[in-house]
This record gives C-alpha cells, structure tokens and sequence, in this order.
C-alpha cells in the first residue's frame, strides 16, 4: 500500500481573511472562465483573500491587482488546502 498524501481543495468563499492559497480549478459557464482568466485568475495563480466578512463580495489580491467577486463567482473558485 502506498502511503500518499491527497491534496485538499476548497472552494474561495471559505477561505478567512488574510489567508494566502493558490488557485487548483475554477468551475463555471465559458462566461465566467473568460472573464476570471481575463483579470488574471488562472489554474496556479496565488491569490489572498484581503476581505471576508461573509456577506458582502470578497476581496482578493491576485497578480498585484484587487479583485471584487461576489459570492457566487468566489464559491466557483477553488483554492488548493
């Protein structure tokens, strides 16, 4: 038996405030994929979440831009954990 070690995803609305994560896939219509890929969100790409607060749009920093998603698009977004 071999011993490995799964990586863990999370979906980007569960991500706390000041936490670091790096994007492991991103879920959703064409629309959506070419418009986060447009603003820089791709597969790899290290992003912190600055603002969370659980109701309003979440705050990201993302390839030294900040980035507003509301919580639909930010629970499509999922972060390796």
């Amino acid at each position: 038996m071999e011993n490995s070690v799964a990586n863990t995803n999370i979906s980007l609305i569960l991500i706390d405030e000041n936490q670091n994560g790096t994007v492991a896939k991103i879920e959703g219509d064409s629309r959506f994929l070419s418009r986060v890929v447009s603003i820089g969100i791709v597969k790899g790409s290290e992003i912190k979440v600055l603002k969370n607060d659980g109701k309003s749009p979440l705050l990201i920093f993302v390839r030294d831009t900040v980035i507003a998603l509301n919580r639909k698009e930010s629970a499509q977004i999922w972060i390796e954990a």
